[in-house]
């Protein structure tokens, strides 16, 4: 994949809100010891509020119940570290309609635990049913590249914004194909970004790893993609590991960062001037194996990139 120069697009206003920095943050692991989130290694915690709830389907829509008991036992792991939320199972892109039951339980959890700003995935992931209602696709997947998408999903991030009144966020996703097709005046995946965040009137949340895997998968070159990306739209940035699986290198977040991602992160952070924060990111079901010790080391090497590179003042402030 070769990149072709920005085309030019609608001139959409940009005053989408800027989060205050924090610092370093990590996923929510249950597996992980309280103490853990309590030591000097973290600024903030990430939590994904689906890990939260019992998932149902109803009548052909997707709900999710909060547990209260699960609630309890993470807030009081948490402690009185700042919250901010990653969701992943909005479906924004959803052209029939995003999954209105997130937003409920969001809604909830909102009144309960406060969060200081929230993402979603720039994709789609359900499709309308015959008999009504929808149903999920397994895997998110990336959105058509028009200016109909743009539309609705940056009408969507506005709605967003109005309805919890704290910075949201767009993440730019991993996918796995091949020659995706792109309408005038969208020419690719920094385009579409570009555009649906501007009409959105919201932030990015830039996934390196994600990065890494599309220009490893796809064959394009990192320093001109970072060139094509609205860096002082970032608030957030994700690091994580993966795997090479059936000829892709996939984001799994099953491992420690890829030493070209810490490179790729180095470069990156001195060019974001409203960075709020880095996350690494860790799936549960691995979070075992990696270990605490392995982790620890990793968000010790997230401090020291922050504190060199990062905002000017240096500090994260809760």
């Amino acid at each position: 994949m070769t990149l072709v120069p920005s085309a030019p697009i609608m001139p959409f206003a940009s005053v989408h809100k800027t989060p205050r920095p924090l610092g370093i943050g990590f996923s929510y692991l249950p597996a992980f010891p309280a103490e853990f989130y309590r030591t000097e290694l973290l600024d903030f915690v990430e939590m994904t509020p689906e890990k939260l709830c019992r998932a149902r389907w109803d009548g052909g829509f997707f709900k999710l119940d909060l547990v209260s008991e699960k609630i309890d036992t993470a807030q009081q792991a948490c402690h009185d570290l700042p919250l901010v939320v990653h969701g992943i199972e909005l479906s924004i892109g959803s052209a029939a309609g995003w999954n209105g039951g997130y937003l409920e339980m969001l809604d909830r959890f909102q009144e309960r635990w406060p969060f200081r700003w929230h993402s979603e995935h720039l994709s789609y992931q359900t499709i309308p049913r015959d008999a009504g209602g929808a149903t999920s696709i397994g895997t998110p997947l990336p959105l058509p590249g028009g200016m109909e998408a743009v539309q609705l999903v940056g009408e969507r991030a506005r709605e967003i914004n109005r309805r919890y009144g704290v910075p949201f966020l767009l993440e730019n996703p991993a996918h796995y194909l091949r020659e995706l097709p792109y309408e005038s005046p969208i020419g690719d995946e920094f385009d579409l970004m570009a555009a649906v965040t501007d009409h959105g009137e919201c932030g990015q949340l830039l996934d390196l790893h994600n990065l890494y895997c599309n220009a490893i998968n796809h064959g394009f070159d990192l320093s001109a993609a970072l060139d094509r990306i609205a860096l002082d739209r970032v608030s957030e940035i994700h690091v994580a590991g993966g795997r090479w699986e059936s000829r892709f290198w996939v984001d799994a977040h099953d491992s420690l960062v890829p030493e070209p991602v810490w490179n790729l992160l180095a470069a990156t952070l001195p060019r974001c001037p409203n960075l709020a924060g880095i996350v690494f990111e860790l799936l549960d079901f691995f979070a075992p194996t990696v270990g605490v010790e392995a982790v620890t080391a990793e968000l010790r090497r997230m401090q020291d990139v922050w504190h060199r590179f990062g905002p000017a003042d240096g500090a994260a402030r809760h």
